[in-house]
């Protein structure tokens, strides 16, 4: 198989795993639509594989590495921007404010993961001792850990406005004011 050949199957899966996936979650089946997924990833698997000539140089890694650093720094400085705007906005609707924080938090998590992979990746190369890699794989486990739990606790829903027999109740402490639409 050619290279050429790579691409234009990759397109001919991809639509019709668009198909296969829209009518999945249209009908709610999402087993179906998840499967369909790793199933048309391992054909484009296997059939990169299948090809003899060079796919890929020293050049296209350059390019996806300043790619992904810049598409991380525009979302990252644009998403922290809408996120500020988000909680600003808090007045208006107080649906806002959890937004924007829940965008600025992801977008913490994501710079988060990011250095911890780019440690991890510099950390990996053969001079780096055995000892201080499983050292540092368990060290960035547990970060990850804490940010999931302190997320967790952080995102919950525990602090809001409950509704019960047509009566906004207060429940925990919310920052937000009293909903003003009446109660369902």
């Amino acid at each position: 198989m050619t290279e050429k050949h790579l691409r234009f199957v990759r397109v001919l899966v991809a639509a019709i795993l668009a198909v296969v996936v829209s009518q999945a979650l249209i009908q709610n089946n999402f087993i179906l639509g998840a499967i369909s997924v790793v199933i048309a990833s391992l054909i484009l698997f296997i059939l990169r594989k299948q090809v003899k000539e060079v796919v890929v140089d020293e050049r296209d890694y350059k390019i996806a590495g300043d790619t992904a650093r810049w598409t991380l720094s525009i979302f990252a400085i644009g998403g922290w921007l809408f996120s500020f705007a988000l909680i600003t906005m808090r007045e208006v609707k107080p649906g806002y404010e959890i937004a924007g924080f829940t965008l600025s938090y992801a977008i913490c998590a994501l710079l988060l993961i990011n250095m911890v992979v780019g440690l991890f990746f510099r950390r990996m190369d053969d001079t780096f001792p055995k000892r201080k890699r499983v050292a540092y794989f368990v060290f960035a486990f547990l970060i990850a850990l804490l940010l999931v739990v302190a997320g967790t606790r952080l995102l919950s829903g525990e602090d809001d406005w409950i509704c019960r027999d047509g009566k906004w109740i207060e429940h925990g402490n919310p920052s937000a004011a009293m909903p003003t639409e009446p109660c369902p």
